[in-house]
C-alpha cells in the first residue's frame, strides 16, 4: 500500500516538519473507530483549532522534524503496526495510518530526492564539501554506532548546510572543499569497500544515508 495520494504526503514531503501535542510530557490521542491513537499535523494553525474544538486539553504543540523524528523517536515511541491519526479536523475525521510504513515511504521518497538535488548542485557547481581532522585532506569518516568501524562519509553540497554541522555538532574538524572529480575518486574508493556516502546532513548529525555505490550511479564524473 502506498501514502503518496493521500493528502498529506506532499505537505511533509516538502516541509520535512509535521506537529503533535502533547499533555503529561505524554502524547494527545483521540479516539476514532474505537482506536484510542495518536494524532499528528501537517500544519499548526490546525492542531490548535482541532485540540480547541474538541476541548483537548494538552501542554504544548511540538513540531517535528521528520528526520529527527525517524532517527530518535520512531522506535521509542511506536511499534511495528502502530497506527497514527493524521490531520484530524473533527471527532470521526482524519487520515489514519500504519506510522513504521508511512515513515519508511516518506524517507525513501525523500532520499531520492536529496540523492537527485546533490548531483545537480556537484555538476553544477564541481564543488563538494566535508570535514577533515585538523591538518589532513580526506574526508572523515563516521558510524551511526559508536561501537562500529566508521563506515559513512558525510558530504555536502551546500557550504553552509556544512559549515552548521560543523559548527554544531564537530568543532574539533575543518570544513574542506575538493573538486567533483577528486570526490568521485574517493566515490570509487567508498564503493569498493561497502561503504556509504551521508548526503547533506541536518545539524544533529540527522538525514539521508546511502550507498556509495547509489551515488556513484547518479554522478556524470
Amino acid at each position: 500500500m502506498s501514502y503518496r495520494n493521500y493528502s498529506f504526503y506532499e505537505d511533509i514531503l516538502v516541509n520535512e516538519i509535521f506537529f503533535i501535542a502533547t499533555h503529561d510530557k505524554k502524547l494527545v490521542k483521540h479516539e476514532v473507530l474505537g482506536k484510542n491513537v495518536v494524532c499528528m499535523w501537517t500544519q499548526k494553525k490546525d492542531a490548535e483549532a482541532f485540540l480547541k474544538k474538541e476541548d483537548i486539553n494538552y501542554d504544548k504543540i511540538h513540531q517535528m522534524d521528520i528526520d529527527r523524528f525517524v532517527t530518535y523517536e520512531l522506535d521509542e515511541v511506536f511499534d511495528k503496526g502502530d497506527e497514527i491519526l493524521i490531520n484530524p479536523t473533527g471527532p470521526s475525521e482524519g487520515e489514519l495510518v500504519d506510522v513504521v510504513a508511512v515513515t519508511n515511504e516518506l524517507m525513501s521518497d525523500l532520499d531520492n530526492i536529496r540523492l537527485k538535488e546533490f548531483v545537480k548542485v556537484v555538476a553544477k557547481e564541481d564543488a563538494v564539501y566535508g570535514l577533515s581532522q585538523k591538518g589532513q585532506q580526506q574526508f572523515m569518516m563516521i558510524s551511526d554506532n559508536e561501537n562500529e568501524k566508521p563506515n559513512i562519509m558525510p558530504v555536502w553540497s551546500d557550504k553552509a548546510r556544512a559549515q552548521a554541522v560543523r559548527d554544531q555538532d564537530f568543532e574539533e574538524c575543518e570544513l574542506i572543499e575538493v573538486e567533483g572529480e577528486v570526490f568521485g575518486e574517493w566515490l570509487d574508493e567508498l564503493r569498493d569497500d561497502d561503504n556509504a556516502v551521508a548526503i547533506d546532513l541536518k545539524t544533529g548529525v540527522v538525514g539521508t544515508v546511502v550507498s556509495a555505490q547509489k551515488v556513484s550511479n547518479e554522478l556524470t564524473f
